[in-house]
């Protein structure tokens, strides 16, 4: 499923347009009208009928990953902190018996 090079549309292969180049490089078309404003050297980002992704949804989805990166952070740093309790628990243990014997 190739996306078109102009309008970054995802489309079915029977459909549209595929340029090769001499220097190897595929260009692939949804339509003419794609082809057509690329060899007018249209800027995609200034023609109206081109879809863009917003910036707020781009930067809600950073903001998405940086929170779980952090997440994953926090459980880590939880784990690193779980066997040094169990080694202070170990220790407590060991103490109460030494207090018994002094009470005898």
């Amino acid at each position: 499923m190739p996306t078109c090079s102009f309008c970054k549309k995802h489309y079915n292969l029977p459909r549209g347009l595929t340029v090769f180049l001499f220097d190897g490089k595929s260009l692939h078309f949804c339509s003419s009208k794609c082809k057509r404003n690329l060899d007018l050297k249209r800027d995609p980002k200034k023609v109206n009928w081109v879809k863009r992704e917003k910036k707020g949804k781009k930067a809600q989805e950073q903001a998405e990953k940086k929170a779980e990166l952090e997440e994953a952070k926090v459980e880590e740093a939880e784990e690193k902190a779980k066997p040094t309790e169990k080694k202070e628990k170990k220790e407590k243990k060991e103490e109460k018996p030494e207090k018994e014997e002094k009470k005898e």
